[in-house]
């Protein structure tokens, strides 16, 4: 199933945050949601109508949708409607998306035009090596077969299905690896790259003590608040934790104890866990660890963006500089092919 883009969650949320402080209800509220967006977002709007209807929680209503809805946003959703804070978890999902929504926007407008050169390069590769054999075969020279095809269109359409199964394979890898496709290995060695690991790591755990801080609010057991934090991570890294961590908080042990046992959190939010538990305030100690790990997320997100553009620029470099290269050497060929006569 499709699933709900950023910018709709972002304005859902924004929208529902005003209606239910206004002491609306949800049924109203999502009755005017069956009214606004494109036909799948009213189909689903109208189910959760229904469902409500029936006398199902909103979380319940969304996670009936299959995937419609992420993990984080039925988790923060549950969480509120468990402590009686529906609005606060209303409008800290608009803010959180819209601040996803605001980075991507900007990432991608940083990147558009080196990725505009990137394109253009790569059609200029294929468009030369078309045009250089068609010139050589023009002055009865040798056609080179640069992939072992036997023709120029042959090897034109090499050129472009290796580049598509390239980019293929990347899509692949990144989106298998963010759903478990593959196990942990993938996100375990992306969690080792310098920079695009502690940002990979600093975005899921914000998600995770964030959602935490939510659930010990609404004074969800320990099993329930882990379930939740771990599913809102959207880290199979994380996520893949959930039946350790249950079992050790089912035989007694404390948070910190659970998840330091895992190997798998860093000690600074560890001692967050720990300083929390000890002083009875986990919920505003997960909350300060949310905002300091999402705020290391977007410095380390605008560095990569930087490195991004200046990477991107650079592989633009390099087919430049391969299609002049052979350019001179097809036109020194050409030289001697006609001093010859």
């Amino acid at each position: 199933m499709a699933k709900i883009s950023m910018s709709q969650m972002a304005k859902l949320f924004h929208r529902l945050a005003t209606t239910y402080t206004a002491g609306i209800d949800l049924r109203a509220a999502y009755a005017m949601e069956e009214k606004t967006g494109n036909s799948k977002y009213k189909a689903n709007a109208k189910e959760i109508n229904r469902q409500l209807g029936e006398g199902k929680s909103l979380a319940e209503s969304m996670d009936h949708l299959n995937g419609y809805f992420p993990n984080l946003a039925i988790s923060v959703v549950k969480a509120g409607e468990r402590g009686g804070r529906l609005e606060e978890s209303f409008a800290r999902l608009s803010q959180h998306y819209t601040a996803i929504v605001s980075f991507r926007n900007k990432f991608l407008a940083s990147i558009a035009w080196p990725l505009f050169e990137l394109t253009f390069a790569i059609f200029i590769v294929g468009l030369f090596i078309y045009l250089c054999d068609s010139l050589y075969s023009s002055l009865g020279m040798k056609v080179i077969d640069w992939f072992g095809m036997g023709s120029t269109l042959k090897n034109v359409a090499a050129y472009f299905v290796l580049v598509f199964m390239f980019l293929s394979a990347a899509a692949l890898l990144s989106v298998g690896s963010v759903r478990g496709w593959f196990g942990t290995i993938p996100l375990r060695i992306a969690m080792r790259i310098p920079l695009i690991g502690k940002t990979i790591q600093c975005l899921a755990l914000s998600r995770f003590a964030w959602t935490l801080s939510v659930a010990e609010n609404a004074g969800m057991n320990a099993i329930e608040t882990a379930e939740l934090a771990l599913r809102s991570t959207e880290n199979y890294y994380y996520t893949s934790l959930e039946s350790v961590v249950c079992h050790n908080l089912q035989q007694g042990h404390q948070f910190y104890k659970t998840f330091k046992a895992t190997d798998s959190f860093p000690e600074e939010l560890i001692t967050y866990i720990e300083n929390g538990e000890i002083s009875g305030e986990l919920a505003e100690s997960m909350n300060r660890a949310s905002a300091e790990l999402q705020a290391k997320a977007e410095i380390n997100l605008k560095a990569i963006s930087v490195i991004g553009f200046v990477l991107t620029m650079i592989l633009v470099g390099i087919l430049v500089l391969t299609i002049l290269i052979f350019a001179m050497q097809a036109y020194i060929n050409i030289l001697n092919n006609v001093g010859n006569f």
